[in-house]
């Protein structure tokens, strides 16, 4: 994927703030981003980690370090980071005179395409001289002939498509994979499976009835709670397995599953979190400020240690320095790559 004019790229996740959705699963991340639905910080995942498994002193100071600041940064912002029209559409404008391929990923915590507003800034930032790659994410719940009229005026050369399949919502399976079988001619497509506990049983099917279409498949793990149980701590071994056979790859077992330490990374480098208000971090799982995209920001000028413990971000720990020494990215799509040879 070259860079348009041999600029140099810059990847973004956009917090957008937008988060409606026509679908209501059970295990939606968004649901339980920290916890379990509760804005109580006793409810950080790392929180209970720290109460139930951890025993050794620099491993508790570094969850007590990691867990401040997950706090802090996500109440340093001096404005609330909440969905607004013309705020999205200035940051699409912005992204535009950036002197920078820009690889962009449109971040929902709802579904992309019941906003008019989200999609129209898609369909502008993928007209972009500078931009390299414009990714959304989607329940696909939408007919094929509804996603041609939704595409009409994008640069679709530029279009990469991440969707969950939600067999708890889906009225029509058979209907729903036709329909990704089709956006995959259209569009740089990858679809994601979440391994709820209830739907293990299917997952291996789930996933082989989908790679039979020719279709790219991965697997996330839960994150959240079921049954007064945490997971992906809760796994049983036999859960475990199952995971390190369908999983896409090594890197996201060990990050989603076993909640790998991230180590140095590139975030803040080639990377940056930037939400509706234009503030940037150095990632959205740990915020930590870099300035403004309509005032002032200077990116880092190497890789630098996380300052968390975990980053099970399936967006941001693919800019690990172990990652990119592994593995390279081969198509637009995020969650698209190969292991190095």
């Amino acid at each position: 994927m070259d860079a348009p004019l041999d600029l140099p790229r810059l990847k973004v996740r956009f917090g957008t703030g937008w988060d409606l959705c026509n679908f209501d699963c059970d295990y939606c991340v968004t649901h339980q981003p920290i916890g379990d639905n509760t804005d109580e910080p006793a409810s950080l995942p790392v929180l209970i980690r720290l109460s139930k498994n951890i025993t050794n002193p620099v491993a508790i100071a570094q969850k007590v370090a990691s867990i401040g600041r997950k706090l802090t940064g996500s109440s340093g912002a001096s404005e609330p980071a909440q969905w607004d029209e013309q705020k999205y559409l200035n940051v699409i404008e912005r992204f535009g005179e950036l002197p920078y391929a820009m690889d962009v990923r449109i971040g929902v915590g709802g579904e992309t395409f019941i906003n008019k507003t989200v999609v129209e800034g898609a369909r502008r930032l993928s007209n972009h001289a500078n931009t390299m790659a414009v990714n959304l994410i989607s329940n696909l719940s939408f007919s094929f002939p509804q996603y041609e009229k939704i595409f009409r005026g994008f640069n679709l050369d530029k279009l990469a498509l991440v969707c969950s399949f939600h067999p708890t919502e889906i009225k029509d399976v058979d209907r729903w994979i036709e329909t990704a079988r089709l956006m995959n001619g259209v569009v740089d497509l990858a679809i994601v499976l979440v391994a709820w506990p209830p739907l293990m049983a299917e997952m291996k099917q789930s996933k082989a009835r989908l790679e039979a279409e020719g279709l790219e498949v991965f697997v996330q793990a839960f994150h959240g709670w079921h049954e007064e149980k945490k997971f992906p701590e809760s796994y049983s071994q036999a859960d475990r397995e199952l995971l390190g056979e369908v999983f896409y790859s090594e890197h996201d077992y060990a990050h989603m599953v076993d909640l790998k330490q991230p180590g140095k990374c590139y975030a803040g480098v080639d990377y940056v979190y930037i939400d509706i208000n234009g503030n940037l971090s150095r990632c959205g799982t740990y915020k930590t400020p870099m300035g403004n995209l309509f005032q002032d920001f200077q990116l880092m000028k190497s890789p630098t240690a996380c300052p968390g413990t975990e980053c099970w971000c399936d967006t941001e720990n693919l800019n690990t320095v172990e990652f990119r020494e592994t593995y390279q990215l081969v198509g637009l799509n995020q969650h698209r790559y190969h292991r190095r040879d």
